[in-house]
């Protein structure tokens, strides 16, 4: 995880702070009220307008949100862009209705997997020492890097 360093400001970590310090408190507050308006005008990307846009609080517990994300649940293509599929009780409904998936190419003993570069490969460094070519925008546009001013 990265380090951020603030001078002269002492950060404290700490679970259940917005019980702790009322600062945090506040500023849960506030996050919560700018969520809430966010959600308000969302616009889906999805076609929901058999489902309804009453998805109740937001949170776990709350029966309404539970009964709404089971309802735009898709089994193939799982929930609109809207939802965190990261998120428990998302992930819970997911695991109980939604279609198994098995990949093939996961298997141990494949023939494939061995066959195939690791998508890591694509990440790492590569040996050409040529020169970078630079994206199209640049030269559509005739700029050219500056080395010396």
């Amino acid at each position: 995880l990265p380090i951020y360093r603030f001078p002269g400001v002492e950060v404290t970590v700490r679970a259940k702070a917005d019980s702790l310090f009322p600062i945090v408190s506040a500023a849960s507050i506030c996050a919560k009220v700018s969520r809430d308006q966010a959600v308000k005008g969302w616009k889906f990307l999805e076609d929901l307008e058999d489902v309804g846009m009453d998805y109740g609080s937001g949170y776990p517990n709350d029966p309404k949100t539970k009964e709404w994300l089971a309802k735009v649940m898709d089994p193939v293509f799982g929930y609109p862009q809207f939802v965190r599929f990261s998120w428990s009780t998302a992930q819970t409904i997911l695991e109980n209705r939604a279609v198994p998936v098995h990949w093939d190419d996961s298997d141990e003993d494949s023939d494939t997997k061995k066959n195939t570069p690791s998508v890591l490969s694509y990440f790492t460094a590569k040996t050409d020492t040529g020169k970078r070519q630079p994206h199209r925008f640049f030269h559509e546009r005739k700029l050219e890097a500056v080395d010396n001013l």
